[in-house]
């Protein structure tokens, strides 16, 4: 007969968990994160219950979020200033560069 794991009803590392968790979440931890979540995960009440929470606001705000394209007069307008701003900085570039030529 095999032992099955005590769960936990309290976790030592709770901050740390909930960092690992988040990390699950959004896909940025490492091999070794996730195999030690994997592991540790269904024996910490607090941590199951924290990824069970973490997990159901990440897909509501999934569902709930619409994605729209910005209007083309917007992105013109952007890309206009960006290019004056480009611009500016581009001419007092040239004439910093002459400054120094004549001092």
């Amino acid at each position: 007969m095999e032992k099955t794991a005590e769960v936990k009803h309290n976790c030592e590392n709770h901050e740390r968990c909930m960092e690992m968790i988040q990390a699950v979440l959004d896909g940025s931890a490492t091999e070794e994160e996730m195999a030690h979540f994997k592991s540790e995960m269904s024996t910490c009440l607090p941590c199951i219950e924290g990824h069970d929470l973490q997990k159901s606001i990440k897909e509501a705000l999934h569902d709930k979020i619409e994605k729209k394209c910005c209007p083309e007069g917007t992105i013109a307008k952007i890309k206009g200033k960006i290019g004056v701003a480009g611009l500016i900085v581009g001419l007092g570039l040239m004439e910093a560069s002459l400054l120094h030529l004549y001092f």
